[in-house]
Order: C-alpha cells, then structure tokens, then sequence
C-alpha cells in the first residue's frame, strides 16, 4: 500500500460506485465470508497482500458485530474511482435506510489513532445519542474491545481510511483500500552497505512477504555480527507495503532492540505508513528524512 499523498484518495467517491459484494452474515457465515472477501478483492485487483489486509479488517468487523452488536449484519463492498470501499453494518429494522451512501465523505485516520464519521453517520450518532437518553438499548461501537495489538486495533490501522458509528438501530464501519498504482508489484529489493558506524539497508520495491522474509534473515545477520548493532534502513524507494510489510519493520526494530546498545532508525519513510507505524508498534521508532540525516546520530564506531 502506498501513502495517501501518493495516491490522492479523495474524499468523496467520483463517478458510479459499482457494488461489487452484498452479503448477510451471523455467527455460523463467518468463515465463508473470509473465502469470498478474498476472491472479490483480488478480482477488484488489489495485490495479495493487500486482498488479505482487506479479509482481515473485514472479518473482524464482522466477528465483533455478532459478539458485541447485533449477531448478524451486512457486509458490502463498492469500487470506485481508485479504491474499494467496504461497509460492515450491524442487522436493524431499517438497515437500508441508514446505510451511507458509497459516495459519503469519510476521513483519514488521524495521527492520534481516533476515528472520524462518515459523512451519513453524526446523524445516526444523535439519534443514537437521543435513544440512549431514553434507555433504549443500542448496540454501540465505543463499547467494542479494542486493546492495543489485538485484532480490531489492527483492523483500523490497515486500510487507507476508516470511519465508524453507531445509531439507534446498529454500527456501521467503512472502511477503504486504494487500488494500488502503476509500478506497484515492482520486485522487492534490499542492499547493504556497511558505513564504518553503521550499516545502511536501502529497500525498494514492494515490501510485502518475500521482503519479510529477506528483511528478517539481513537484520539477524547484522544483529549477530555487530556488538552493538547500528541499523539504517532507507525506505524511500519502497513502492508498496502490506501488512506483511509492517510486521517484517516491527520485528526488525524488536530484533534491534533485543540486543545490546542495538539502535534502528527509519528514514525515507512516507507519513501515512509512519502513522500506521506508530499506531501499531510496541515500542517507539526512531525516524529520519534522510540516511545523511541518521547517520549523525552515530558519530563514532561502536565500541
């Protein structure tokens, strides 16, 4: 996946949305739903690691709408102008009248980790509002689990845009996944370049599961070889990343972190995969614009 900048999701969908995915589900669908999530994502033309990114997020959504919600919902997917957008909504009495349309503003999570409203939801959040004051019982979105590194904090940090409500009838989350760009699926590539008081790791390409697995096999072998490991790892050639991706960075920088005086530092990195960075890794990260500029922070050999 790419950076918003990059891609220039707009806000507001142009064009006709095509519904591509309309699908009921309760507790026994689950594992179906996951089956045919992936085969519509990767027909839209998301990248695999992107289609499972989209499985993920989706079916926790759907998972947490039958155990905290209503035990049944709805889920649709639209693509339109350079995404796809998926709703998961909660089963009502008037589901239909109160799902937004495809085309409804939705936001970009926040660097704060909070999310926005869909353009259809601050309406449905007053009514809901309203139906709480008169103890109506409402499913409610606030009171779904979520702990830091657990699945439905994940599932808000993977696609390009999430919002979520609720309203007197149920909860609907929207979420959207940019349809990848031209030059996505270049072949990943990583070289090494030992600086004397660093070693430099330049990655390019698409960082999903096979540079996951290079990526751990470099960082252990630098880790191992160095007393107290200095890492620089340039991302600014990087045309793609998945969860995959994200994951092989986290435990890079937890390898790192693992041994003695070890010190990683990010530069290159575009701001909608640092947020997503920060969000999800346990420990902080260390972030630069540039090798030049990382490399000052190591002004003598290590020891």
């Amino acid at each position: 996946m790419v950076d918003d900048e990059s891609v220039n999701l707009p806000p507001t969908a142009k064009g006709d949305p095509d519904l591509i995915l309309d699908q009921s589900f309760d507790a026994d669908l689950l594992y179906a739903l996951r089956a045919t999530l992936e085969a519509h994502a990767t027909h839209a033309g998301l990248p695999d690691g992107r289609a499972m990114d989209l499985v993920i997020t989706v079916h926790e959504l759907a998972t947490n709408a039958v155990v905290h919600g209503a035990g049944t919902g709805r889920v649709r997917i639209w693509r339109m102008a350079g995404a796809l957008r998926c709703e998961v909504s909660d089963a009502g009495p008037s589901l239909s009248t109160r799902i937004p349309r495809p085309d409804a503003d939705t936001e970009s999570l926040p660097h704060t980790g909070q999310v926005g409203n869909a353009g259809a939801l601050p309406q449905a959040r007053q009514a809901g509002d309203a139906a709480r004051e008169a103890r109506t019982p409402v499913p409610d979105a606030a009171r779904w689990p979520v702990q830091h590194g657990h699945g439905l904090w994940i599932a808000r940090f993977l696609p390009d845009r999430f919002t979520i409500g609720s309203g007197p009838e149920g909860t609907v989350a929207v979420a959207d996944f940019a349809l990848p760009p031209d030059g996505h699926d270049a072949p990943f590539g990583l070289s090494r370049h030992d600086q004397g008081s660093h070693v430099l790791l330049e990655l390019s390409g698409s960082l999903g599961d096979q540079a996951a697995l290079e990526l751990a096999t470099v960082v252990r072998d630098v880790v191992s070889g160095e007393p107290e490991p200095r890492l620089v790892m340039d991302l600014s050639a990087v045309t793609f990343w998945d969860a995959m991706g994200v994951a092989a960075l986290i435990t890079a920088q937890q390898q790192v972190d693992g041994a003695k005086a070890g010190t990683m530092v990010l530069t290159g990195i575009r701001p909608d995969f640092r947020r997503r960075l920060d969000a999800l890794s346990p420990a902080p990260l260390t972030v630069r614009d540039t090798p030049e500029e990382a490399a000052r922070l190591f002004r003598s050999p290590p020891r």
